[in-house]
């Protein structure tokens, strides 16, 4: 399995890689920062990429050729644009124009249908983010792409718990440490079953008390 992951630099995208490399795939990262690229343990490949620059975006994923995509970009520019949206979606189009028909991308809760379930205070502090990756979301479903699309709940740092889980509910809450939402991430991008679904990932045990009928997603084992 190849794999090529826009914002392979971040706090997430790190665990990408070097979970990746971990099982044995071949990793092409993607990012802004040459210096973070160049120090990123396991990536077998490397593009330094502006995913303001949608030309460029598409010439990473022809050159990379792979055989999946993950997305897991967001931040501002200077001029106020978000990259949860413009730089979602222009990895989006470069799958279509590249001819990769898997991508996972990565979302948040309190996003689409999941925001109705979502608390105030998330709303209010980053309101134009959820909506911007919303966006996002809808536009990756309009295209024929074997895609996912995961909402992780509150992230959080430090060692992986073993606890993560997926969810096809839009009402679930909780926290997710990033190592546990990278494996669940990866789970994914081989398992058929998770195409043009969108899903929930907390650390079970962050779950709270309701609804009690949330029931977990598993993903088939690889074969």
């Amino acid at each position: 399995m190849k794999i090529l992951i826009f914002g392979a630099t971040g706090r997430t995208g790190r665990h990408l890689v070097s979970q990746a490399a971990a099982i044995g795939w071949s990793v092409h990262a993607a990012g802004r920062n040459a210096d973070l690229l160049q120090d990123l343990p396991g990536a077998a490949e490397i593009s330094v990429v502006d995913l303001a620059d949608p030309d460029r975006v598409a010439d990473v994923v022809q050159r990379a050729a792979p055989d999946a995509i993950i997305a897991t970009v967001g931040g501002a520019l200077q001029d106020g644009r978000l990259v949860d949206e413009f730089g979602n979606n222009a990895i989006a189009d470069a799958a279509v124009s590249g001819g990769v028909r898997r991508l996972v991308q990565i979302s948040s809760l309190a996003c689409g249908d999941s925001r109705a379930f979502a608390s105030e205070r998330i709303i209010a502090a980053i309101g134009p983010v959820l909506e911007a990756k919303t966006r996002a979301e809808d536009h990756l479903r309009r295209l024929d792409l074997d895609w996912t699309i995961i909402r992780p709940g509150g992230l959080t740092e430090g060692e992986p718990t073993g606890s993560g889980a997926l969810y096809d509910d839009p009402r679930v809450h909780g926290m997710i440490a990033r190592a546990d939402l990278a494996a669940l991430v990866l789970q994914t991008v081989a398992a058929a079953a998770t195409h043009r679904l969108t899903l929930s990932t907390v650390d079970r045990t962050t779950l709270p008390a309701e609804p009690a009928d949330l029931r977990e997603f598993v993903v088939p084992p690889r074969v």
